[in-house]
């Protein structure tokens, strides 16, 4: 947290600059055994609540606001909820309370994923499914996935998920300036509205 402590603050003031009032999004989510926790996350989403832009300041806005996204940074005030115990840093994403109850009806395993505390990342994410599910394809990947994660569970996997996650980064942002396009840089859904994740 202290080596991150500068990166929070300048994305934090970057948002700000962008618009939002309030920088940090706060969700419940449903954790290990089903536990009800508040998650962190940077807020990307424009709403109501945010101040006008210009048509430049707009443009800039809605490209931070895709990188935080694309690379995952929107997600590192959620090492707040490491310290917490809430999460760890390997482990399957947690939900929120509503698609937790959603996906619960659509797969008969997916209760499995909560043995074991939900993560900043997963070996979901690392193949590729990460963002909003917006079809049921995706919510049996992301699953079984989770579920593969589970029995293969050792601290060198979760070392070799940790190295791979620093680098998913630079090979989407790489993957992004190629085809211009944030919509493929990620498998799925990313073009979907972001608050279903």
């Amino acid at each position: 947290m202290l080596v991150l402590f500068p990166v929070l603050m300048i994305i934090a003031v970057l948002l700000f600059g962008s618009g939002f009032h309030n920088p940090l999004f706060l969700q419940k989510r449903v954790g290990l055994d089903g536990r009800i926790f508040v998650i962190f996350k940077f807020r990307t989403l424009r709403d109501r609540t945010c101040r006008p832009l210009s048509a430049r300041g707009l443009r800039f806005a809605e490209t931070l606001s895709s990188i935080l996204r694309i690379t995952g940074l929107d997600e590192l005030p959620q090492f707040i909820n490491v310290l917490r115990g809430d999460m760890s840093l390997v482990g399957p994403r947690p939900h929120s309370l509503a698609d937790h109850h959603r996906f619960a009806q659509r797969i008969p395993d997916y209760a499995v994923r909560l043995a074991i505390k939900p993560g900043m990342t997963g070996w979901a994410q690392i193949q590729g499914w990460r963002g909003p599910v917006c079809s049921d394809d995706h919510l049996q990947a992301r699953v079984a996935c989770d579920l593969e994660y589970i029995r293969r569970q050792t601290p060198l996997f979760d070392c070799a998920i940790l190295v791979r996650t620093v680098v998913l980064p630079f090979r989407t942002l790489a993957r992004y300036r190629a085809q211009r396009q944030p919509q493929h840089a990620l498998k799925p859904c990313l073009g979907h509205d972001r608050r279903l994740v």
